[in-house]
């Protein structure tokens, strides 16, 4: 239904009268806090050099509250480097200074040995060298996330770039080692929040994109930083047993406020950061956005596609207390709503597409976290959260084909709400992490989580529903019949149910000579299965030398039921988590400074898996088991010298068998190779290039035959696809390149930030899935499949306070 909708084939239109010329030797400010990653409280009198083109600016001490700032600095991009002793060398890059505007920065040293401070460097918030820290995290700062090419400031589309993940650019999401986009864990600023992109499919029978959406709640520069890692995370999280993503939300510059403004063809969005102006040492992030695409797809001739609008409001506060107390306040909501009409369907190419239907959909989220750092070798965290989700759906179908050589809306049969779907989730939960130093060499963690789940689910027919894609081993009254009939009786699902969700775990994380050891234990409970687990996890880290990190552990993870999946019929009540025992190896090296070597290998034992064996019940059952298998290899040079770049080869083999009789094949995202390189060069303070190249193996798909005129003289001429053979064949291989390039200037009081992103810049025709059309008994390829260029342009303004 929404299959060429992607959000950055936008056409942007700005118009301004502007100063013809910057003015020139303007100048801003720099200043920042330092504390200890472990404990949260300062750093003070850390060094703090202020570098611009490889060469020292400035340099000055952090104070006793690690506070340090740098004035009167002209404008232009910078790095900050901060050192002191007994923690690892720290670097910020890509520090922009404006006029008027106070560049805010804040560091988390690493506790290290002497022998790897001379010579390991790790970014402002980086994991590299914390015994907590799952050695395989990667870290993506705000201006890597922003700048990725084809990704458009899309978090979840930049993320191809790190090893084990694949992401094609047609949704916002991503897979990772074999497991599909639901399996991932998504924390925000320490919250379970998934529903993080606009026009995801759920129940029914409209298209499923397997999680994701096609648009981003985040506004580009949003994300302050997305710190992944591909398994083997350590035993403070749980719930999913794919991947786990921490988004930080940016926070608020608490010296200067900068506006910014941007007003194109599909709507308006606007955004602050800066000072409260209410309270005393409390900095504020306000994000506003509406867009209503009907205009863009008028513009560009795509009027099959309906009328997509969404609204997106985040708000972030950060407010220092004092040195020992910090309170941070989140409040998200993201509306949306879609109509597709029996105009929208006549527009399709050959009547491809005559599914109709509304939808409207609001989630909310709530958060307020309270850090507290008592003593000077602790740090204690609590959040409280409330989120809710709350959908309405449904969907019909025109008939294009009865209504003779020339359709219009008026001739055209149409039979509408024949599904529709209310989905309400509420979750109330509170969230406590506690850690604390134990000696020198030792860091003690431990945690509790209590979530109360509200749930209501309504799955409605209005009567029989005639599907044309099925499997042998779906239910048919009449065996010979070759199609399926989803019927009242059957389909239609209720759940009205609140249980509580409990989780515990503690860690300790110890230090003997160069190895590092963190054994931890994991407990879940899940209210509505009624089942108890305990997972443990163990790693082991040796550092062979300064530059020079081995690593090996694992650990088992459990997946609870999606909620959908448990309300899709009133049996999987009964559904348990599935279960994931993996086990990785790795090695990292430091080739130099600034250009680091990783490899890690991995084996994932998967049981209990979930598997839908009826499309015409939705029933499921904990029959399925499977495995995946690989390694991941990475080399990545961080900004300097006005460049920085990565390459990432992954092989991968995921295989699952559901015990229906199919015996093992290839998982629904099994992609053996996947290879990509991307690059950054900023050969000025104004411009910056980037491109990226990408190459993945073609998705597993089902073997099929056709049948015709299967409804004979019962109905009109209709085709049917059977389904012979599970993941038995393969669609092509994806590739495909992305070139960007961001300009920013000022005129007069204004700053002009620009960028062109082109995704697809050849375009390759990427099928990631097919859609069977029984009217001509065609299966069509759907994906991205042109080119898509994005155009951004937005103005800012900024002021400090006093000045």
């Amino acid at each position: 239904m929404l299959r060429r909708f992607l959000p950055f084939a936008a056409l942007i239109y700005v118009s301004a009268s502007l100063p013809a010329h910057a003015q020139e030797g303007a100048a801003g400010a720099v200043r920042g806090r330092i504390v200890d990653s472990v404990t949260g409280r300062a750093v003070p009198t850390a060094t703090v050099h202020l570098m611009r083109n490889q060469r020292v600016h400035s340099t000055v001490e952090a104070d006793v509250a690690g506070a340090f700032s740098f004035n009167d600095v002209p404008e232009g991009v910078y790095s900050v480097e901060v050192e002191e002793q007994g923690y690892l060398k720290a670097v910020q890059a890509d520090v922009r200074v404006v006029l008027r505007r106070v560049a805010a920065v804040e560091f988390a040293l690493v506790r290290g040995s002497d022998d790897l401070l001379a010579e390991v460097v790790v970014s402002a918030r980086a994991t590299a060298g914390d015994p907590r820290a799952t050695p395989n995290t990667v870290l993506l700062e705000r201006e890597e996330i922003r700048r990725n090419p084809g990704s458009a400031g899309d978090v979840f589309r930049a993320l191809d770039v790190l090893p084990g993940v694949v992401a094609t650019g047609e949704f916002s999401n991503f897979t990772v080692r074999g497991n599909g986009p639901r399996d991932n864990l998504i924390l925000i600023d320490g919250i379970p929040f998934d529903k993080v992109a606009h026009f995801d499919q759920s129940l029914g029978e409209q298209e499923d994109i397997e999680g994701g959406g096609r648009y981003s709640i985040f506004a580009p520069n949003i994300v302050g930083s997305a710190k992944f890692s591909p398994g083997g995370w350590r035993a403070s999280e749980g719930g999913k047993n794919g991947s786990l993503l921490e988004l930080e939300i940016a926070e608020g510059n608490p010296a200067s406020s900068t506006v910014g403004a941007r007003v194109d063809i599909i709507g308006i969005e606007a955004d602050y950061e800066g000072p409260s102006y209410v309270a005393d040492n409390t900095s504020l992030l306000l994000s506003a956005r509406q867009f209503d695409f009907s205009n863009l797809f008028e513009a560009i001739d795509e009027n099959d596609i309906g009328t997509p609008r969404l609204t997106d409001f985040i708000m972030k506060s950060v407010t220092d207390l004092n040195d020992e107390h910090r309170l941070e306040l989140l409040a998200i909501y993201a509306g949306e709503d879609f109509t597709r009409t029996v105009e929208n369907a006549l527009e399709s190419e050959d009547f491809e597409d005559v599914a109709l239907g509304e939808s409207e959909q609001d989630s909310t989220l709530f958060g307020v976290t309270w850090r507290w750092s008592p003593g000077e070798v602790a740090q204690l965290r609590n959040t409280l959260y409330y989120r809710n989700s709350d959908k309405t759906s449904t969907q019909g179908e025109a008939f294009p084909d009865l209504a003779g050589p020339d359709p219009t809306p008026e001739t055209t049969p149409v039979r509408e709400d024949i599904l529709r779907i209310e989905e309400g989730e509420t979750e109330i939960g509170w969230r406590g992490d506690f850690s604390t130093m134990l000696g020198p060499d030792g860091i003690f963690s431990a945690g509790a989580q209590v979530a109360r789940v509200d749930l209501d689910f309504d799955r409605r027919l209005s009567g029989d529903w005639t599907r044309y894609v099925f499997d042998q081993s779906d239910y048919r009254a009449d065996p010979t019949q070759q199609y399926i009939v989803l019927t009242p009786a059957e389909y239609n699902s209720t759940m009205s149910a609140a249980e509580t969700r409990i989780a515990a775990y503690t860690d300790y994380a110890w230090t003997v000579g160069d190895f590092t050891w963190t054994p931890g234990m994991r407990y879940e409970r899940d209210g509505f299965s009624g089942k108890s687990v305990v997972a443990p996890r163990l790693s082991l880290t040796w550092q062979l030398d300064a530059v020079t990190r081995v690593w090996t552990g694992g650990g088992v993870y459990y997946q609870a039921p999606r909620y959908i999946d448990i309300a899709a019929n009133p049996s999987n009540l009964d559904l348990e988590s599935e279960r994931s025992t993996q086990v990785v190896l790795g090695f990292s090296r430091h080739l130099r400074e600034d250009l680091r070597f990783s490899a890690e290998g991995y084996y994932q034992q998967l049981d209990d898996l979930i598997v839908f064996d009826d499309r015409t019940t939705d029933a499921a059952s904990n029959t399925g088991e499977g495995s995946a298998t690989g390694v991941d290899l990475m080399l990545a040079k961080r900004m300097s010298r006005g460049w920085s770049a990565s390459a990432t080869y992954s092989y991968s083999r995921a295989r699952r068998d559901d015990n229906l009789g199919e015996g093992e094949l290839a998982s629904d995202w099994d992609r053996p190779h996947a290879f990509g390189i991307v690059g950054v060069w900023q050969p000025s303070d104004r411009w910056t290039f980037s491109a990226k190249w990408k190459y993945a193996s073609g998705r597993p798909t089902d073997a099929f035959v056709v049948h015709s005129d299967v409804l004979g003289d019962a109905g009109p001429l209709r085709y049917s696809k059977e389904l012979t053979r599970t993941n038995a064949e393969r669609l092509p291989a994806y590739h495909s390149l992305s070139l960007r390039a961001d300009y920013q200037r000022r005129f007069g009081p204004l700053s002009l930030v620009a960028y062109l992103d082109v995704l697809n810049v050849y375009g390759r025709e990427n099928g990631n899935a097919y859609e069977w059309d029984e009217r001509r008994g065609a299966n069509i390829i759907e994906g991205l499949d042109e080119m898509l260029p994005t155009i951004g342009l937005r103005f800012e303004y900024s002021w400090t306070p006093g000045q």
